[in-house]
C-alpha cells in the first residue's frame, strides 16, 4: 500500500517489487543545484523541513519507501517458497557493497545459494532504480543524504549507541583507517550532528564556519577492500559530488531528536550550493 507523507509528492514504484517505492517531491530533471536522497526509512528528523525547503527554494527531495524500518526486505520466490531477505538501502550501489550487506543482515543465508544470487540482482536493480532518479538532472549537481543516527557510539563508554560520532571519526583517522582523510572537529556542535562529504573544498568551507565534518579518501574508488556499495563511494567513482547530513535522533530512552541542527545543515547546503565553486 503506497502512502505519500508530503503534499505535492508522488511515488515511483520499484518494478521488480511492487511494495518498494520512491515518494518524490519536486522534479529531479529540473534540479539546478541539489537533490536529496533519504535511503533510510526510519531516519525522518529532517525530511519535512527539507520537503518544505525544495517546495520553496528548489531542488528534488527523494525517500525510499517500504514498511518503515531502516532496512528493505527483498522478497525472494523460488518454486513454492518466498524468502525474505534483507539489505540496507544505502550499499545498493556496487555488487561488492550489496553482498556485503546481505551477509551481515542475513547470517545464516549462503552468499553462493540461488537465493541469494537473486538478491543480490534484484538489489542491484533496485539500486539502478534510484539512480535513475539522482541522474535526471540535466547539469551537474549536489547529491545530498540523509542520514540519522544514535547518541555517541559503541564503546564509547558513555552507553553510546550505534557507530556514528566524528569523536569515532577522528579516533579511525588516528587509526590509520583508509576510508577518510580528514576531520574536523567543532568545539560547540554536537558529537553526533556532522558533515561527511567527498570533496575538499567542501571540507574546508565547512571547517571554515566551524562544523563537524569528514572528508571521505578518494582511495574507495580503486581499494576492493574500500567499497561498501554506499552512495558516497559510489558519487566519488562517477565524480559526482556529495554531502552527506548527520544528525542525531532519539532512540527508544536514549538521546534526542536534533531537529534544529538538522534544519541548520539543509539551510547550510542551500547556502553552498549556491557558491560557484564547481
Amino acid at each position: 500500500m503506497i502512502k505519500l507523507a508530503f503534499l505535492l509528492s508522488h511515488a515511483l514504484i520499484f518494478p521488480n517489487q511492487q511494495d518498494i517505492y520512491l515518494e518524490v517531491v519536486g522534479k529531479p530533471a529540473s534540479a539546478q543545484k541539489q537533490i536529496f536522497y533519504a535511503p533510510h526509512e526510519s531516519e525522518f528528523v529532517g525530511n519535512t523541513y527539507v520537503a518544505d525547503k525544495v517546495k520553496k527554494q528548489g531542488g528534488a527531495f527523494i525517500i525510499m519507501r517500504q514498511q518503515g524500518t531502516r532496512n528493505v526486505t527483498l522478497h525472494i520466490k523460488e518454486q513454492q517458497k518466498t524468502t525474505q531477505v534483507y539489505v540496507d538501502p544505502n550499499r545498493l550501489f556496487t555488487i561488492a557493497g550489496i553482498a556485503s550487506s546481505i551477509k551481515k543482515l542475513n547470517p545464516k543465508l549462503k552468499l553462493n545459494s540461488s537465493t541469494a544470487r537473486k538478491a543480490i540482482k534484484r538489489a542491484f536493480k533496485l539500486g539502478k532504480f534510484v539512480l535513475a532518479q539522482l541522474n535526471q538532472a540535466k547539469q551537474p549537481i549536489t547529491w545530498v543524504a540523509m542520514h540519522n543516527n544514535t547518541e555517541g557510539f559503541a564503546g564509547d563508554h558513555q552507553h553510546g549507541r550505534g557507530d556514528v560520532s566524528i569523536y569515532r571519526y577522528k579516533s579511525k583517522l588516528g587509526k590509520g583507517e583508509n576510508f577518510l582523510i580528514d576531520v574536523n572537529i567543532a568545539d560547540f556542535h554536537d558529537e553526533d550532528n556532522l558533515f561527511y562529504v567527498t570533496e575538499p573544498i567542501d571540507f574546508h568551507m565547512m571547517r571554515k564556519y566551524h562544523w563537524n565534518v569528514v572528508l571521505q579518501n578518494p582511495i574507495v574508488t580503486t581499494d576492493p577492500k574500500e567499497d561498501d556499495g554506499s552512495l558516497s563511494v559510489y558519487a566519488q567513482m562517477h565524480h559526482i559530488r556529495y554531502i552527506n547530513i548527520e544528525a542525531e535522533r532519539q532512540d527508544k530512552n536514549l538521546g534526542e531528536n536534533s531537529t534544529k541542527a538538522q534544519q541548520e545543515m539543509v539551510d547550510f547546503i542551500y547556502y553552498l550550493t549556491s557558491k560557484n565553486y564547481f
